[in-house]
């Protein structure tokens, strides 16, 4: 068996999406509709028939073509339904010398999956390839809602208490017009988003509902005021916290109450909340908070 590069219009896409579908790491970030939205231009290395998939998401620099990791793709690398073909040490090898040789500098997320597999023969090749650990943070809802309640920390708990004073509606929002705009008034001027970036943001979330695999919710006060959203993205047993925002300006953490309503009715289900991170200390401890654990992955940087 051989590795092969595929350029984009060299990709057979049913056999691209039925390896990642089959994956027993799969990630909803390799999908080829998922990769069309957030890059330009997107090849893969791929070994066999399609038993193994590695998407390489490029773009131009001066003069040389350099891999790069888009924004709302957090965990890319390799993907298999072997486990053999996962943790064969040949195989990864062959894959980061094919990186090595084609683009001179490269910048990627590897799944938490494949990290191990990948840092040990980074070491025990000694490539030169720096690794920058990321986290994400991941929380198991097969529990009943007692007993995720119970992982609740203090703080959590005091937030929910506090909420229960008003009269906060949760329901479906059907205006992602509503959304975009608060959206970006809350946490655009912070995360310095492009026109582009936003579009992206909407793509993802339209194209989403329409394969019925996106959940767009709002918190509402008792005037119809939307005071928080959040968009769950579900990928087979995963539904990942993608967008959310909050009005700041409220006393009451009215993100705590919209994501404890959805742990509450996707209790008791096989369904791992993906909350997608952050190193940042303030975020990690929020979704901590909820009793999340850390499933990271990381960044190979050349």
């Amino acid at each position: 068996m051989t590795i092969k590069y595929l350029n984009n219009n060299e990709i057979n896409r049913l056999k691209w999406d039925s390896c990642l579908e089959a994956s027993i790491n799969r990630k909803v970030y390799a999908c080829s509709w998922y990769l069309d939205i957030v890059a330009k231009n997107w090849g893969a290395l791929v070994y066999g028939d399609y038993e193994l998939i590695f998407p390489i998401i490029w773009k131009n620099f001066l003069c040389f073509k350099k891999v790069y990791h888009p924004l709302f793709c957090q965990q890319l690398g390799p993907f298999s339904s072997s486990e053999k073909l996962l943790n064969n040490q040949q195989i990864l090898l062959d894959l980061l010398n094919i990186l090595d040789e084609r683009y001179r500098q490269f910048y990627f997320s590897i799944n938490s999956y494949s990290c191990v597999s990948f840092k040990n023969i980074i070491h025990d090749n000694k490539l030169s390839i720096n690794l920058l650990d990321r986290v994400n943070l991941e929380l198991d809802l097969s529990f009943n809602y007692q007993q995720l309640h119970l992982n609740y920390n203090t703080n959590t708990k005091r937030n929910l208490k506090m909420g229960a004073n008003y009269d906060f509606v949760i329901r479906d929002l059907k205006e992602l017009d509503v959304f975009m705009r608060l959206y970006k008034k809350n946490i655009g001027i912070k995360s310095n988003l492009k026109f582009s970036e936003y579009k992206t943001i909407e793509s993802l979330i339209t194209y989403s509902i329409q394969k019925k695999i996106g959940n767009l919710v709002g918190l509402y006060d008792s005037l119809g005021n939307l005071l928080a959203s959040a968009f769950f993205l579900s990928y087979f047993d995963r539904n990942i916290l993608l967008f959310n925002f909050s009005n700041k300006s409220v006393k009451v953490n009215t993100m705590t109450i919209l994501i404890d309503q959805y742990i509450f009715e996707h209790s008791s289900q096989n369904i791992i909340l993906d909350f997608e991170g952050s190193n940042m200390l303030n975020l990690k401890t929020f979704y901590k908070g909820f009793g999340a654990v850390e499933n990271n992955y990381m960044y190979m940087i050349k």
